[in-house]
């Protein structure tokens, strides 16, 4: 009975009357009045022996209103409340199945810290040795200490009604609320504030927000041992720190620091309908992952390295996520998700399942590596240099992949200056009249649109552009050498610098062209990587760019399909644009081909069509090392 009323009460804060409880209790769905005629006091009394002794509870005589105590102190301001700031140490993660070790616990109080809770508990099963090697808790420190039946009645006295504070206090209280099940101790109806929670809205700017890692950006000093009183400590440090940050954002009341550690960053409460279990299980391996809603329909395809950490992270309320991302978040009642070998494998089937089942909240190119491209158009009269996210199916000259777009902007920016290179949209039509841009006001492009320079004359720029960038010509570098030279020898060294500061984009340009261009134009390999089928690996052909095959391969007999297949089609489509349903694949792979995974990964450049043929010995030694590729 009291757990109903409990149940009642926790989803009305501004409380309920004796007769309300009572009809929610005898007479729910039903219209006969309770409490009978003829002994008037009886229900009010029931009531009163069901909750009044209970510190859970408060009563208003004035009003016959009963409320939950964590209701009742909503408007308190947050000097005036009493906080215990807990920690545990366990055998494990998991209640039940783990046992309480260690439990510490210090009152804050106006700010400041104060009278403390310490025991040391034998938790009656072994203590794990990683566990022993994080807090130095040993079997024989805890074998003649007392048990949690004895130990928890004193710690829920310390506690009383104060508010709980703890980091990640959701595993704190699953231990709790375990033993107070297990025990049939009064249940624990006090508020909760999370640090971890108050740790994703206040501090953005770190990518972790571990206990060691908040208390290092705080700069609170952090032991070396994980024990439950230095934690605690630790915490409450932490909470006082936060309380005055908070403050600073007009968060002055208990209901208003509860909502706004569940608030997202919209504004809107922060709802994650997806099971704990369910993310609990999710292993963490490559994979692609599918977000489902209440009817099962598919909301969002994604991979990851990491599918745990991947995925739960979603349903953390980071300050990072987006509007959209916070609605999706409300609408995922499930998640399902597939193992992958490696991560270019899942960003592959990634690819796949969007261009096949085309998800609502998936939008396009999103799914690709952020990877930019430098573009120069052919079939324009005045070809044009752009930046672009991946290469297109048509015959253009492409550069790249640079490692992100600010990257292609700088480099497209330099090599039109210094080619006199348009960077503007469209198709020109040149004509004197016609107003140059900004480029051409101030000589960074020759300003074909006003028919400055002749089409010929455009062209051998293009053509200069072309050469420069394949190494054929070394006296374009030169003479920006003895320019910055002749400006150096003039005291122009403000100049001298601007010019060296060009030579060195230039010559990491180059570079990066000379390293990667066979990726863009001639991408021609074969890649192994692990496979989650046993003894076997997972092959990709790729030819002029393209992926030309993609499957699993155990034994000789598959690398010599392969090596086949490459003598077969080498030549094919050497001349032919990438087709719209190849790009994504090709900017996949050119990424990926751009920064290998060298652990656990083969590439075999292919240089002419006998080139897999040639190498039989190779090709089965690596195969024989990703055989051995164990997954957990």
């Amino acid at each position: 009975m009291r757990q109903k009323l409990y149940d009642y009460l926790a989803d009305r804060p501004g409380g309920a009357t004796s007769a309300e409880l009572l009809h929610e209790i005898f007479v729910s769905g039903a219209t006969a009045p309770f409490p009978s005629p003829r002994d008037p006091e009886l229900g009010t009394r029931l009531i009163h022996t069901a909750l009044g002794a209970d510190q859970n509870c408060s009563y208003d005589a004035k009003t016959d209103r009963w409320t939950l105590t964590p209701h009742a102190d909503l408007n308190r301001p947050l000097h005036d409340t009493q906080f215990v700031v807990l920690d545990l140490e366990t055998t494990g993660l998991k209640p039940g199945k783990s046992a309480i070790t260690e439990v510490a616990a210090i009152r804050v109080s106006h700010g400041n810290l104060g009278e403390e809770f310490h025991a040391l508990l034998n938790p009656g099963q072994h203590v794990p040795a990683g566990i022993t090697r994080l807090t130095g808790i040993t079997d024989d420190m805890l074998r003649d200490q007392p048990r949690v039946e004895t130990v928890f009645p004193q710690f829920q006295q310390f506690l009383g009604r104060a508010v709980i504070v703890a980091h990640n206090a959701s595993f704190d209280l699953g231990f709790l609320n375990f033993e107070v099940q297990r025990l049939a101790s009064p249940p624990l109806r006090n508020s909760s504030v999370c640090t971890l929670k108050l740790a994703r809205r206040l501090l953005s700017g770190i990518r972790s927000r571990s206990l060691d890692s908040v208390a290092a950006h705080l700069g609170v000093s952090y032991p070396t041992q994980h024990r439950a009183s230095a934690d605690a400590r630790v915490t409450a440090e932490i909470f006082c720190i936060f309380l005055e940050q908070l403050a600073q954002q007009e968060v002055t009341t208990l209901g208003q620091l509860l909502d706004f550690q569940d608030r997202a960053r919209d504004g809107r409460r922060f709802e994650c309908f997806v099971s704990r279990p369910t993310l609990a299980n999710i292993p963490a391996s490559p994979g692609v992952y599918r977000m489902l809603d209440a009817e099962g329909k598919l909301l969002y395809i994604g991979k990851a390295k990491n599918l745990h950490r991947r995925v739960s992270s979603y349903f953390t309320n980071s300050s990072g996520h987006s509007d959209k991302v916070l609605d999706l978040v409300r609408h995922v009642r499930d998640v399902r998700y597939e193992q992958t070998g490696s991560e270019l494998e899942a960003s592959l089937r990634e690819a796949d399942l969007i261009r096949e089942l085309k998800p609502p909240y998936n939008r396009l190119s999103k799914h690709l590596p952020r990877v930019a491209f430098l573009k120069l158009t052919v079939r324009n009269a005045y070809p044009r240099l752009s930046v672009t996210a991946k290469p297109g199916s048509d015959h253009a000259m492409y550069v790249g992949p640079f490692r992100n777009r600010d990257f292609a902007e700088q480099a497209q920016r330099l090599l039109a200056r210094l080619f006199g290179l348009r960077t503007c949209q469209g198709n020109l039509s040149p004509t004197p009249e016609a107003s140059p841009c900004v480029s051409g006001q101030i000589g960074a492009c020759t300003a074909p649109c006003a028919a400055r320079i002749s089409r010929e004359t455009y062209r051998e720029q293009v053509q200069r552009f072309r050469a420069a960038l394949n190494g054929e010509a070394p006296l374009f570098r030169d003479a920006l050498i003895a320019k910055r030279d002749r400006f150096a020898s003039d005291l122009q060294y403000e100049s001298a610098a601007r010019l060296q500061q060009d030579i060195d984009l230039l010559d990491h340009i180059l570079h990066l062209h000379q390293r990667f261009h066979w990726i863009v134009t001639r991408a021609n390999a074969l890649l192994l990587l692990p496979s989650r089928q046993a003894r076997a690996a997972q092959a990709y052909l790729v030819l002029n760019g393209r992926l030309i095959e993609n499957r699993t391969v155990s034994s000789l007999s598959d690398l010599e399909y392969l090596a086949t297949l490459a003598h077969k089609r080498f030549d094919q489509d050497r001349d032919v644009p990438l087709r719209p349903h190849e790009i994504d694949a090709s900017v996949i792979l050119s990424a990926w081909l751009r920064n290998p995974d060298q652990a656990q990964s083969a590439v075999f450049p292919i240089t002419a069509p006998s080139t897999l043929h040639n190498q039989r010995d190779e090709l089965e030694a690596a195969l024989g090392d990703l055989q051995r590729v164990v997954f957990e």
